[in-house]
């Protein structure tokens, strides 16, 4: 997948020094900056910041929002009947639930072998980072095989992993408790002529918690037809694979560093990130999954989507 993972990290009432040929006093806060692609806008990039740099009003959000992350395999035979379980459970709270279609399993990629040589499973549904996670999980968290999921990587019964049965029950315990400790905002400006643009979060810490606060960025596929072994150990040529995941929009798995423990409740800070689009996907069938995690425990504390396109 071919992306920039160049990023801003604004910080609330820092000094700004922008990262291009000239020093551009941004409209709205004092912030300090890391590199990004100016050149995505085909313009003065101060025209950028004057006219189409968001200004995020005060978030309402007052409900947690979950990301069930299904870890898959396209010729593991009981794969699509957790897919089907993940999707029915976002249909039914599709502005709360969020699903992640991760390619990977707990330190071997049998169920994702692919052959370029093959008739039928030549595709390589994998990425750098869902292998990241794999690695990153396979020992001490209750991952042993596809397929097996996360639900904001809450755990129960001591595991962060579960087997699909329990996903609906997970979800509605987090959603009922609606203990919101950080909160999310976002804007996508996307650039037809760069097939590219920039990401801006506002993330919003709301507990006095001591918690150190990562933040990812995932790049989601909504749907594709492939190959896929069915619980009958049929090959479904036609097989839809829903929110497939692709990475992240950085290629850092694990985040960027956004909250430390000493960060008082109310403190504000946005990220910007400039992206180009894979040329062989459709901008109208991705989306992001933008969220925040604790850094010590991995559990997804809030998670919002954002579309490429509106």
């Amino acid at each position: 997948m071919k992306k920039l993972h160049q990023y801003i990290f604004f910080i609330v009432g820092a000094s700004f020094i922008f990262a291009s040929c000239d020093k551009v006093e941004n409209p709205y806060e004092k912030v300090a900056t890391i590199n990004v692609d100016t050149n995505l806008y085909q313009g003065l990039w101060s025209d950028y910041l004057a006219n189409e740099y968001p200004v995020f009003t005060q978030n309402s959000n007052t409900g947690v929002n979950v990301l069930i992350e299904d870890y898959t395999g396209h010729t593991c035979i009981t794969c699509p009947n957790a897919a089907d379980i993940a999707h029915d459970i976002h249909t039914n709270n599709p502005e709360r639930v969020f699903i992640a279609s991760i390619h990977t399993g707990p330190g071997t990629l049998s169920f994702q072998a692919a052959d370029a040589n093959a008739s039928k499973y030549y595709t390589d549904h994998t990425n750098p980072e869902g292998i990241a996670y794999g690695d990153e999980f396979k020992s001490g968290f209750g991952f042993f095989g596809n397929p097996q999921g996360t639900v904001n990587r809450k755990k129960g019964n001591a595991e962060m992993f579960s087997q699909s049965g329990v996903w609906q029950s997970r979800a509605d315990n987090i959603l009922s408790a609606n203990v919101l400790k950080v909160n999310l905002q976002s804007v996508f400006n996307y650039y037809p002529t760069a097939n590219g643009g920039y990401l801006h979060v506002e993330v919003e810490k709301k507990t006095s918690e001591a918690i150190d606060m990562n933040t990812v960025v995932y790049v989601i596929q909504d749907s594709l037809v492939d190959w896929q072994k069915m619980p009958d150990n049929s090959d479904n040529e036609f097989y839809v694979h829903r929110d497939k995941h692709l990475g992240s929009i950085d290629n850092n798995p694990f985040g960027i560093p956004t909250f430390n423990a000493g960060d008082a409740a109310g403190t504000k800070k946005i990220i910007d990130y400039s992206y180009v689009l894979p040329q062989d996907l459709d901008i109208a069938n991705m989306h992001f999954l933008i969220y925040v995690y604790d850094k010590e425990t991995y559990e997804i504390l809030h998670v919002i989507k954002q579309k490429i396109e509106d």
